[in-house]
């Protein structure tokens, strides 16, 4: 069993935020995360990052680039014709915007010597001596492996 000062579960915006001014403050933090990709790999940053705020607001970007085109640029001298989107580019542009981002979020956590542990966290006892243990299960299966660490201090987020 590892054993911690710091416990994050979850690595949203206050989650990761916290782990790493934490680790910034000398202090040894597992950060708890369940959120995976697409290809199963665990995905720093949370709901906001990998499909809520960010996304939405980068493929609004897009879209009030063409509003523009087709309703004011006319009005500053510019004339365009013809412009049409392309929502696979858009997609694909707000998909690179995600992964630039939990990729950042992921080399501050090396960088600051933050382990990620992939799963859903659980605290389930608090020992002795007053560290808590924290079950993390890959999934809601009961029939795959859970890991336990322990830490003195753990934050929800």
């Amino acid at each position: 069993m590892q054993n911690y000062d710091v416990i994050v579960i979850g690595a949203g915006p206050g989650g990761y935020v916290a782990a790493i001014r934490c680790a910034q403050l000398g202090l040894s933090v597992a950060c708890v995360e369940s959120w995976s990709k697409e290809n199963g790999k665990p995905a720093l940053g949370g709901t906001c990052l990998n499909v809520g705020c960010i996304p939405s607001k980068a493929l609004l970007e897009s879209t009030h680039h063409y509003s523009y085109l087709k309703n004011d640029a006319a009005d500053h001298g510019i004339n365009i014709s013809g412009a049409s989107m392309d929502v696979n580019k858009m997609i694909a542009r707000k998909d690179k915007t995600v992964q630039i981002l939990t990729q950042g979020i992921a080399g501050l956590f090396r960088k600051n010597n933050i382990d990620l542990l992939h799963g859903r966290g659980r605290i389930t006892a608090q020992d002795n001596s007053g560290h808590y243990l924290v079950a993390v299960s890959p999934s809601s299966t009961a029939d795959e492996e859970t890991i336990t660490a322990s830490a003195k201090h753990i934050i929800i987020a």
